[in-house]
This record gives structure tokens, sequence and C-alpha cells, in this order.
């Protein structure tokens, strides 16, 4: 009798104080993943690039998302592979619709690469705009659309200037599963 009480008593007091997934005080965990490959024609080579990037994140005021992703970027052309792994944060902010949320933020990564010949480092800032779709209340379909600006820096011979910059547009989809 004494569990049904207290059963009772944190469904009524949970109701009372209702907490939505995008509230202050909730925690996120998510990540994306994709597949592309390009072939030219006239050439018997295809690029492939597949990237995977886990998240976690925690709400410190509402609507307001702060997280910390990891990044994995394996791309070949050939017999030639680069590995990149990378960290960063990242800040979003929603504007509540129901169950179609939708959110801009923006992101930092470090990224280290490797290949069989040599390694780089490069810095990714990028701007996302974006709809978190929610199937319950706990759980959430993503997609974005993001513009990137990346800076490369190569080591000492490698390239003219040993840096180069370059910007990427891509469509990301993903979940997320929040916990409040």
């Amino acid at each position: 009798m004494k569990k049904l009480i207290v059963i009772s008593l944190f469904v009524f007091v949970s109701n009372i104080f209702p907490q939505s997934a995008l509230s202050k005080g909730s925690y996120t965990l998510g990540g994306n993943v994709g597949f592309s490959s390009t072939s030219m024609e006239g050439s018997s080579e295809s690029q492939s690039y597949f990237y995977f990037n886990p998240s976690c994140g925690y709400f410190f005021i509402d609507n307001f998302y702060t997280g910390l992703s990891l990044s994995y970027t394996h791309t070949s052309l050939g017999n030639a592979t680069n590995n990149a792994l990378g960290i960063g944060p990242s800040v979003r902010y929603y504007f509540i619709v129901e169950k179609l949320n939708p959110f801009l933020g923006l992101s930092y990564t470090y990224n280290k690469t490797t290949n069989g010949n040599y390694d780089y480092t490069s810095t990714n800032f990028m701007l996302s705009g974006g709809l978190d779709y929610f199937i319950n209340s706990y759980f959430a379909i993503e997609g974005s659309i993001n513009y990137s600006f990346i800076k490369y820096k190569y080591p000492q011979g490698y390239y003219i200037n040993n840096e180069a910059n370059g910007t990427i547009f891509n469509l990301g989809f993903g979940v997320k599963y929040f916990i409040f």
C-alpha cells in the first residue's frame, strides 16, 4: 500500500510541476551519421565520405542548449584515405512550437586528420538552423542546414602557405534523446 501511495504522489507532483524537454535542467544525448559517394565523369575512382557525430548537452536556461560534440570522419579517394577526429562545443536556441521546434545554432570543432603520409589540423566554425520533431516527450528526429567555415593547417612543405580556408554547405539528419 505504501508503494502505491508513493507512486501516486510522484505522478501527482510531476503533473503539478511539468517540465518540457527544452527546459532548464534537461540533458540530451544524440548524434547524426551520414555517408556520401561522388564519382567524376571520365574517372574510374570515386570519393566516399562517412561521418559520425555523437553529442551530449544541457539546458542551463529554458530553450538554450549548450553541448559537446565528438566527430569521426573517414574520406577515401581511390587508394588514399583520411581519418579525422574532432571535439568542440556548441550552442543552440530553440523556438517552441508544440512537436516541431525550430532552432538556430553555432558550433566550433577542432579536428586532427591523419593519413599514411602526413597529419594536419583544422578548425571548423559552423552556423546551423533546423527543426527537431518530437515523436514523444523524450525523443526527437532532427534535420538541419549547416554552413561551415574551415581553416586547415598543413605540415611544413605540404602546402604553399601551410594554411588553406574553405567552406562547406550540408544537410544533416540525426536523433536526440532528452532526459528531464
